[in-house]
């Protein structure tokens, strides 16, 4: 008997029924899982971003030294404010605050007087004092984010490297220093390693601030350049500020001497003088000069009744044998070796405070040539001096400073032969080994110093010399043999006091600070003496032929 089917049947409609809600099922999930994926693509993301946006802080960059340091950061700050009408005991807390926060008491208790439920104390509170006013546990004081004050820069430092560091305004933008100079990088959250070693800068300052103070002078200034690679390992400008402080940024503070103050500097362009004249083949070293009368008006700290050669002029530092050089020279070759060496503009520097030297185009005739192959009628930066004598010492070749750490030496353009260089340091030694006063002076055993002194006047503000008022300097290049570093150190109108008998030149104020300087620079750095590889190369001869020399 054969089976019937029905369309109707049981069993049949039953399974059907079970694809229709499997798939209705399967499609409702997958609904509710697309639907879900948009609400939370349109609704809940946009609200995260919304929020992050809303409350996100634009950090700017942190600046270190080349060894790491922390120099320059920005944290979050605080605002304190108070509810007066809270506060139990107002003397106490008065007192209690005044010390966390650097307020006056007294002016704590008039802002504690006021009738309001809510009065602003201090804004920029740091993290330190943030939470030694929540361990006052009073409940009327309220510390809180404002969204435009959250931002504080901060420089762990202080006064050390200020004028390299520069400050920010309360908007965080840089106004001097690297934090103007190299602003947009810093405010794009970008991160920066300087040259400059902290530990070396501190030390500086303090070895020139103590000169300062000895001397009473009125300003100072010092200046470390690496000659590979026009790395600044320091500079120091005195007076200086703290960037932390607002009260300390006034005018004679901020002005930085090195990159913005143009001087006349006096004898220690003479090495410069020579070195022209020997570039240019208008003098040669066996020529001499007869320096025992006054010419143009112009005479000699210590007159000499004969004849210098080129060496001993500059040894002895004569003015009128620099002038007659300066006048074989001339005008034209004057002015053009000053462009070769960057005299004719400002330096391209990450500092942006940078001067343009200064000199009268218009009155340049013979004796102001004469006056300037001495150092007077044109005013340059300490940093043009720093740079020039690092070009002329660095086998010729061109030195462009830089506050930036770099990674590989550069020599791409060179300005003199490499045989004039080597006359320039040798020179720059020969003051160093031929005086009998400058040398004892800055003489370190083992390192070959060379360098220059220089005493110029002071000009006043409306350009008339002041008599007594001097700057007096040293430069040093060293080791003379293979030159890797240029140091500056000049003191601001020194003073005598009543135990002094020498009189205050380039030697006896500014020699003894750079030696002290280079003493310091030793240690820190760890430089090594000039004959270290001789030495090493002796006692690992001596050790193998004990070696060789050895029975068993």
């Amino acid at each position: 008997m054969k089976s019937k089917f029905y369309f109707f049947d049981s069993d049949a409609l039953k399974n059907f029924h079970k694809r229709i809600f499997f798939s209705i099922t399967i499609f409702f999930f997958v609904y509710l899982i697309a639907f879900y994926r948009i609400f939370d693509v349109m609704i809940l993301d946009s609200e995260i971003i919304e929020k992050q946006n809303s409350s996100q802080i634009i950090e700017r960059g942190k600046i270190y030294d080349r060894n790491g340091n922390l120099l320059s950061s920005t944290i979050r700050s605080y605002a304190l404010s108070v509810n007066p009408k809270k506060i139990k005991n107002k003397l106490i807390l008065s007192k209690n605050l005044s010390q966390i926060i650097s307020v006056p008491a007294d002016e704590l208790i008039k802002l504690f007087s006021k009738k309001d439920e809510f009065v602003w104390i201090k804004k920029n509170i740091s993290p330190k004092e943030h939470q030694s006013i929540i361990d006052l546990g009073e409940v009327a004081l309220q510390t809180q984010h404002k969204y435009e004050e959250e931002l504080k820069r901060i420089y762990p430092y202080g006064q050390t490297g200020s004028h390299i560091l520069g400050f920010v305004n309360d908007s965080g933008n840089g106004q001097s220093g690297v934090e103007r100079g190299l602003n947009v990088f810093l405010a794009n959250g970008k991160d920066i390693n300087l040259s400059i070693d902290i530990n070396l800068q501190e030390t500086i300052r303090k070895e020139l601030k103590l000169v300062i103070e000895k001397y009473s002078a009125d300003a100072g200034f010092a200046l470390v350049m690496d000659i590979n690679n026009g790395e600044l390992l320091s500079m120091s400008s005195l007076p200086d500020f703290d960037p932390n402080k607002r009260s300390s940024l006034i005018e004679k503070n901020i002005f930085n001497r090195i990159i913005s103050g143009n001087y006349e500097m006096g004898s220690v362009i003479k090495p410069i003088t020579i070195t022209t004249g020997i570039y240019k083949k208008i003098i040669k070293p066996e020529m001499t000069f007869d320096v025992s009368k006054s010419i143009s008006g112009i005479n000699d700290f210590h007159p000499y009744n004969g004849f210098y050669n080129v060496k001993e002029i500059v040894v002895n530092s004569s003015n009128i044998g620099t002038a007659q050089i300066a006048s074989l020279i001339g005008k034209k070759n004057q002015k053009d070796f000053f462009k070769k060496i960057g005299f004719n503009k400002k330096i391209d520097f990450e500092i942006k405070e940078s001067a343009k030297p200064l000199g009268n185009i218009y009155n340049w005739g013979n004796h102001e040539t004469m006056r300037i192959g001495y150092g007077y009628s044109f005013s340059i930066t300490p940093l043009h001096l720093v740079k020039a004598y690092a070009s002329l010492a660095n086998d010729g070749f061109q030195v462009n400073p830089t506050i930036l750490k770099k990674i590989t030496e550069e020599k791409e353009i060179k300005i003199i032969d490499s045989k004039t260089s080597q006359y320039f340091t040798s020179l720059l030694r020969s003051v160093v080994t031929d005086t009998k006063f400058t040398g004892k002076k800055v003489q370190i055993d083992g390192y070959q110093i060379g360098g220059k002194t220089g005493t110029a006047n002071l000009l006043d503000e409306k350009g008339n010399y002041q008599e007594g008022h001097n700057l007096t300097s040293f430069i040093a290049v060293f080791p003379t043999s293979k030159p890797k570093y240029v140091v500056l150190s000049s003191i601001e109108n020194p003073k005598k006091y009543k135990d002094i008998k020498y009189k205050l030149t380039g030697a006896t104020v500014a020699a003894p600070l750079v030696k002290n300087i280079i003493l310091r620079m030793i240690e820190i750095l760890n430089v090594l003496p000039t004959n270290y590889d001789e030495i090493l190369k002796a006692d690992i001869s001596s050790i193998y032929q004990k070696q060789n020399n050895a029975s068993f």
